[in-house]
């Protein structure tokens, strides 16, 4: 389903989410939930919720894409198939209402998956270009010393002589990678 770039919805709402929707907070009703969408349907579930006022988060990054002889940027998840969804049971009930979800996964490990957002929110916020590459459950784990990705963790791997800082979500078990030097960072 194409939508003008105007129409495309926000990636995060509300904008503090990450922050506020803290697992210990008095707020044990909303739980963290990972909306398994049908086909080409993650902008049109974050529209229903952003509409319904439900917590929701949606990576989103500008790709190139050449059709015949024009060139054109369109925003594509990060992660597709799939929206970081944070509601109470009746919220989840509205999102199921879509008709965009095929399954709702309910998020065992909160902290876990709210300290891998935030490091992919803070650094696609950074303006750093990210790719979607294979789930990397094996590495040396290091922390980034400096820059706009400081304290950023993950992975690094080389390829083609470069490095990349892998980040996990290990919720969903997907990874995107941003290249970084290597002098940037330390092993945690």
């Amino acid at each position: 389903m194409t939508i003008a770039p105007e129409q495309n919805p926000e990636p995060i709402f509300p904008a503090d989410l990450l922050e506020t929707a803290c697992p210990s907070a008095a707020d044990t009703a909303r739980a963290w939930y990972v909306a398994r969408v049908k086909s080409r349907r993650e902008k049109a579930l974050a529209s229903f919720l952003f509409r319904r006022s439900i917590g929701y988060f949606l990576p989103l990054v500008k790709r190139r894409q050449s059709g015949g002889n024009r060139i054109r940027y369109s925003l594509v998840p990060v992660f597709p198939g799939y929206v970081f969804v944070y509601a109470d049971i009746e919220e989840r009930y509205n999102a199921f209402t879509s008709n965009h979800v095929s399954r709702m996964i309910e998020v065992k490990d909160p902290e876990t998956l709210l300290r891998e957002l935030n490091q992919i929110h803070r650094t696609l916020s950074a303006g750093q270009p990210i790719y979607p590459v294979e789930f990397v459950g094996v590495g040396r784990l290091v922390r980034v010393k400096y820059g706009p990705m400081k304290d950023v963790e993950g992975i690094v791997v080389r390829r083609d002589k470069k490095f990349r800082l892998v980040l996990n979500v290990t919720t969903i078990m997907q990874s995107v990678s941003v290249h970084i030097d290597a002098d940037m960072v330390e092993p945690v």
